[in-house]
């Protein structure tokens, strides 16, 4: 798989959240819809006006709290990396500092992102020297055609070394 592993600063993220069952893969009809419903009623005309037009990368982060992961809920939010307060409707939410693989995707959407996902969990990560570190999962979409062969984003995965985790284990 096509992998980086980065350290990626804290930022901040405005945008709009709903809550997602992933039981029977049900996230993986409901959230796609999810994005249908933002870029057809105006929300993410409101998000890029918070880039003064000029917003260059979107965010679609999965995070399962304590509370949330034994009913196999999740909130997923559609973000852009804004500081300042939310509009109405709007939320915001820190991301926090973290060691990242990621992870790139090419294809249209959603087929090829949810594609990646898969192999992430059944081969890379159980034959990496990685573990899912605590945090959120993200997507990361750049502008263009999303439909398109040639579309390319990004799956960022919070990770801890194996061995770095096995000594704070002792």
């Amino acid at each position: 798989m096509d992998y980086k592993i980065v350290e990626q600063e804290g930022f901040q993220v405005i945008g709009v959240k709903k809550v997602f069952t992933f039981n029977a893969g049900q996230n993986l009809i409901e959230i796609p819809k999810f994005w249908e419903e933002v870029w057809s009623d105006g929300t993410m005309e409101r998000l890029e006006a918070l880039g003064n037009g000029a917003v260059s990368r979107y965010f679609g982060i999965c995070n399962v709290s304590e509370e949330q992961a034994p009913n196999q809920e999740m909130d997923y939010w559609i973000a852009v990396e804004h500081d300042g307060e939310p509009s109405d409707g709007m939320e915001k939410w820190e991301v926090p500092s973290l060691q990242w693989a990621v992870f790139r995707s090419v294809g249209a959407m959603p087929e090829a992102i949810q594609q990646t996902w898969q192999k992430i969990y059944a081969e890379w990560l159980p034959n990496s020297d990685y573990e899912h570190g605590p945090g959120p999962e993200m997507e990361v979409y750049g502008p263009g055609d999303n439909k398109a062969d040639d579309y390319e984003c990004e799956v960022w995965i919070p990770i801890v070394s194996v061995s770095t985790n096995a000594h704070f284990r002792r």
